[in-house]
């Protein structure tokens, strides 16, 4: 076990501190690490990004978040749920712009009930302020806290490592290139997980392991990661999943769709929990009557998109399974059978 900065020097070599350890295989599962945008006085200030924010020891009275995606989303739920006062500051002018413009649009909308939201505004200066920090926006307003969080994405550690002088490729967004067995360019180099993979999640990383690993074990049988149809979750207040193409991807791309939405309340579940935002939302090729993209907003999302999921890897035809699958009455999972039926 080694915990010093590492590095690649030459063809399999790799400068631990200051020992060069060589090996015959290499798994690159680096990770990425927060990005810190450039703003004036910032550095001269203490904040938290997604590395630190879980570990510290007292609760902030408001937490200030710079940046309006995924970790924006779940901190911001889980510091507003302690009984923290929560600001986000994001250029864009809504939450999660990169899901399905309609789930953005209506989590957006909710989450202003948790958080002072400014949108379409980005952070000109940050300096120490009577309550701790104070954030000086680019229209001139100040927002003062006790805590700052940076969440502006992360950047995989690729280059870090300076992978190319082991002959490792690098893609334009500095993720390791690899094929589908999870070699990458170089003999007997493997890559998995945020190092690889711009998705940047868990559950995905572990599938990428368990191939690496059967691989390592028998080059002359590997398996291959299918990306097709991996679920992607925020575990925030709602919860928002989905998987696949979200309507601008297919409407950017001319691809032709069906599109059918279904409201929470629509079913015995939802009308009795007097559920008003929750919906799920499927996109389905003409063609072949296979799910392109599905959306869900609202309590136990994550769980609702499973079914979804499993049908767009099998590519089952949705009125198979729409009709020929037995849904449990009346659990929350009717929302799905009625948006596939509809």
């Amino acid at each position: 076990m080694f915990s010093d900065d590492a590095r690649f020097v030459g063809d399999h070599q790799l400068l631990v501190g200051d020992r060069i350890i060589e090996a015959d295989c290499f798994v690159l599962a680096a990770g990425a690490r927060p990005i810190v945008p450039e703003i004036d006085g910032l550095d001269a200030n203490s904040f938290h990004t997604s590395d630190t924010i879980m570990r510290i020891d007292r609760l902030p009275e408001h937490l200030i978040i710079i940046g309006g995606g995924f970790i924006s989303a779940e901190m911001g739920h889980v510091f507003s749920a302690f009984g923290s006062k929560v600001t986000v500051v994001t250029r864009g002018n809504a939450l999660l712009t990169d899901t399905d413009t309609e789930i953005s649009q209506r989590f957006t909308r909710l989450f202003a009930d948790v958080a002072d939201l400014r949108l379409g505004r980005t952070a000109a200066r940050v300096a120490e302020g009577g309550s701790g920090i104070e954030v000086v926006l680019d229209d001139g307003s100040i927002v003062s806290g006790d805590s700052l969080l940076i969440a502006t994405g992360r950047q995989p550690n690729g280059a870090q490592l300076d992978v190319g002088r082991t002959g490792v490729d690098l893609d334009a967004s500095g993720y390791v290139v690899t094929d589908d067995t999870l070699a990458t360019t170089a003999e007997r180099i493997w890559a998995l997980g945020d190092i690889r993979n711009p998705r940047q999640l868990k559950h995905l990383a572990n599938r990428e392991a368990k191939i690496v690993g059967h691989n390592l074990l028998h080059p002359d049988e590997p398996r291959r990661i299918d990306q097709r149809a991996v679920p992607t979750v925020v575990f925030s207040a709602p919860e928002v999943a989905w998987v696949g193409a979200t309507q601008q991807d297919l409407d950017e791309n001319g691809t032709d769709y069906r599109v059918q939405t279904r409201d929470y309340s629509a079913t015995a579940y939802g009308w009795a929990m007097e559920d008003e935002s929750g919906f799920a939302k499927v996109l389905v090729d003409p063609q072949t009557e296979t799910l392109l993209g599905a959306h869900v907003i609202g309590l136990e999302a994550s769980m609702l998109i499973q079914p979804l999921v499993q049908a767009m890897q099998f590519r089952m035809p949705i009125d198979r399974v729409a009709t020929e699958v037995i849904y449990p009455q009346s659990a929350l999972t009717e929302v799905v059978e009625q948006v596939l039926l509809g």
